[in-house]
Parts: C-alpha cells; structure tokens; sequence
C-alpha cells in the first residue's frame, strides 16, 4: 500500500469523527475509536491533530465550510428562480446520500449547550455560530448570483431568505431522521422552494 500524505490522512480522520459521532455520539468519539473507524494508527491520528478539540474544529469546517464545495455543479448564468429550486435539492439530495453529515453537525451544536465550563461553552457556542454563517453566507451569495443573472431585485433580504432555507432544511431533515419517510420528505422540500421562490421573486 503507497504512502498516505498528511492532508489526505488528515480528511480519513475527519470523515471518520462525523461517521462516529452520528453513530454514537461526541463523549464516544474519543480519538482511539476515531482512529479504529479510520482504519489507521492512532499515533497518525495524533500527528494530524494535537487534540481530540482540533480535530473536532476540523470536523465543524468539513460541515460547513467545505460541504457547498462538495454538492452538485449549478449551471451557469442560472436565474434566481432556478437556483433556488436546484440548491434546495442538491443540498437534500446530499442530505439523503450521507445522512450522518447532518446527525454530526447537529450532535456538535448541542455539545456547546451540555458544557459546563463557561469559556468552553462560549467557545463552542461562536464555532457553532460560524458554523451557521458559513451555510447562510454562502446560500445567500448563490440566490444574489440568480437574481444578478435574471436582472431582479430580490424582493427579500437574501441573507434572510438564506436563513430561513437553512431553517427548513434544518427541520425537514430533523422529521426525516425521526421518522423516515421519502416521499413526504421532497414534498416539504418542493414547498420549501415554493415558499423561497416567493419570499425572493419580485411580485
């Protein structure tokens, strides 16, 4: 087997945190069952990341700063009435492909609330606000590129349309988790483009 480099070794632990943490939660993930699911030493492990919170930061960031670069393509010059209804369906088209993503990144945010030290929390709280930052920044940018593209003006604040994307996905997937069921789960999905496209598109 070739040699695996330090950023590609670095992701596998990542990867193998979120999968752990959806499985069994954040007080289970300790770094040596980490490094189990990772198929690699725990020694490597600990070259990668000075501290279980390190790699923890890192597995935040894979959630939510790196996961719009891992979604479907847009089309170019796509209009805002289409970018809504493609985003909203990639992201839960991801969301169903690899529903541990979203059972981590919910077991992270509430870890900041279960935390009794007052400056770990507070640390815990900012990341899990960056966290919704990066998602609700960066839907907002892909509905200000469509309505560039149709020549319109939003007709809602598009960080407030993004904010509220965010929220349905947030709940849909929530219900999903909780009671499986596909076909009601893209019937939200198809309401929340509606619901989106008419905050968004001038009347």
């Amino acid at each position: 087997m070739g040699r695996v480099s330090a950023a590609d070794r670095s992701q596998q632990f990542v990867e193998a945190a979120a999968r752990v943490i959806a499985q069994e939660g954040v007080t289970a993930a300790t770094t040596r069952r980490i490094a189990q699911e990772a198929d690699a030493p725990l020694a490597a492990l600990h070259y990668c990341f000075r501290s279980k919170e390190d790699l923890l930061l890192e597995v935040y960031h894979h959630l939510s700063r790196d996961y719009a670069r891992q979604l479907d393509p847009l089309p170019e010059h796509a209009g805002l009435a289409e970018v809504v209804d493609l985003h909203m369906r990639r992201i839960w088209r991801r969301m169903a492909a690899s529903p541990h993503e979203q059972i981590t990144t919910f077991e992270l945010l509430l870890r900041g609330q279960r935390l009794t030290n007052p400056r770990e929390r507070d640390q815990a709280q900012q990341v899990n606000r960056q966290m919704y930052d990066a998602w609700i920044r960066s839907t907002a940018s892909i509905f200000d590129a469509g309505a560039e593209t149709s020549g319109v003006e939003p007709a809602t604040d598009t960080m407030v349309a993004a904010r509220f994307a965010v929220a349905g996905i947030d709940g849909i997937s929530i219900q999903h988790f909780s009671d499986p069921d596909e076909d009601r789960s893209w019937l939200m999905i198809d309401k929340l483009v509606e619901a989106l496209q008419a905050l968004l598109l001038p009347r």
